[in-house]
């Protein structure tokens, strides 16, 4: 038997299932609410790093076909990771 189990315990953490989802079910699950398509990461900077990738590949792309990449942001401190 395990006594040590209390010292464990992580309160702010939250199970990965819950985040990043294995199946299409699950997904459907989490984000039926949604309007529009949502992913969920574990943290600000994961999901940061997550659409800093997306905006570089869309400016690459935009490159390519010599168009110019238009982009919209909003304003606040939400995008100061980005």
């Amino acid at each position: 038997m395990r006594l040590n189990l209390s010292s464990q315990i992580v309160l702010n953490k939250v199970p990965v299932e819950f985040y990043k989802p294995k199946t299409t079910v699950e997904y459907s699950e989490i984000s039926r609410m949604e309007k529009i398509h949502t992913d969920i990461f574990a943290s600000m900077a994961e999901g940061a790093s997550h659409v800093a990738d997306k905006i570089e590949a869309g400016i690459k792309a935009a490159q390519q076909e010599g168009k110019f990449y238009v982009m919209a942001l909003g304003a606040g401190s939400s995008l100061y990771s980005v």
